[in-house]
This record gives C-alpha cells, sequence and structure tokens, in this order.
C-alpha cells in the first residue's frame, strides 16, 4: 500500500485514510480545519520546549540552594562569633551535595531528580518552621519562589510526558 506522511506528527499514513491514526490530522478536511489542526498540534508540542526550559531553571535553583548550603558552612566554619554546630553542618553538607547531585543527574531521570529535591526542601523548611517559626518566615518570597519554581517545573514535565506519550514520533 501507498503511503503518506502526515504534515503534523510526520508519521507515516495509508493514502486512503480520513484521520491521521497518530495525531487526528484530518486529511479530508477543510484547509481552515487543517490549519486549526496544526496550530494545535504546534501550540502543544512547545511544551516540550516549555519543560526543557524549566528543567534548565531547576537546575540553576538547585545549584543556588546547595551553594547557598556550602556559604552557610563556610561562614559557620570561619565566623568566630557562631557556635560551631558539627549537626548542623552535617545536615547542610548532606543537603547541599543531595542538591548538587539532584542537579547534575536532573536531564537523566527529570521527574525523579525534580520530585526528590522538593521533598528534601519541603522538608527542611517544615523542620525549620518547627524548631524556629520566627527563623522559618524569614525570607519567606525567597522561599515560596523556589518551591513554587519547582512544583511548575514539575507540572510542565508531566504534560511533556502526557504529550510525548500521545504524539511519539
Amino acid at each position: 500500500m501507498s503511503s503518506i506522511q502526515c504534515p503534523a506528527c510526520k508519521e507515516p499514513q495509508e493514502i486512503n485514510v480520513s484521520n491521521c491514526t497518530n495525531c487526528r490530522f484530518p486529511f479530508t478536511g477543510s484547509t481552515q480545519e487543517k490549519s486549526k489542526h496544526i496550530a494545535q498540534f504546534i501550540n502543544k508540542k512547545s511544551v516540550i520546549n516549555d519543560a526543557e526550559e524549566a528543567l534548565s531553571r531547576s537546575k540553576k535553583i538547585l545549584f543556588l540552594i546547595s551553594g547557598y548550603n556550602f556559604l552557610f558552612i563556610l561562614v559557620s566554619i570561619l565566623s568566630s562569633t557562631i557556635e560551631v554546630d558539627v549537626f548542623t553542618i552535617s545536615i547542610n553538607l548532606i543537603l547541599g551535595l543531595g542538591f548538587v547531585i539532584c542537579g547534575l543527574l536532573l536531564k537523566k531521570s527529570p521527574m525523579f531528580f525534580s520530585v526528590f529535591p522538593l521533598g528534601m526542601i519541603l522538608g527542611l523548611y517544615t523542620v525549620n518552621f518547627i524548631l524556629d517559626p520566627d527563623l522559618a518566615m524569614r525570607g519567606i518570597i525567597y522561599k515560596l519562589i523556589i518551591v513554587g519554581s519547582l512544583i511548575y517545573s514539575i507540572y510542565l514535565l508531566q504534560k511533556a510526558k502526557t504529550f510525548n506519550k500521545q504524539f511519539s514520533s
């Protein structure tokens, strides 16, 4: 049988089909219907680009957080006025290394390495709030931006995953 390529998803289709079996492009539709379908397909495909940009932002955020943790360790060690607490330094070292590792491995498993650091951050903020509510409220806008950005990245990753599942090419 002869085949043609779908103009929207580029999948080969039999000549006699009225709609693409992959993306439902209307081969027998009017020019307006075809144009509308391609526009919607392109719009949905932009979700993948948005997800890739969100991953890049998430990576920067994770490195920023780890840098903050390492800076806290450095200041704690070098400052003569701050009492050196080995437990706090150890926790910050583990978190800092965890954020660096998540940032480095983000492209390999985007969903896991987005959700896991979000859980670490939310856990840290929760513990901080329980131990010292006043301290936990400092920088709340900064904290909300970090959490919101990671949640939005996860949302875009899920949308891109759904798109890829529906229109794998």
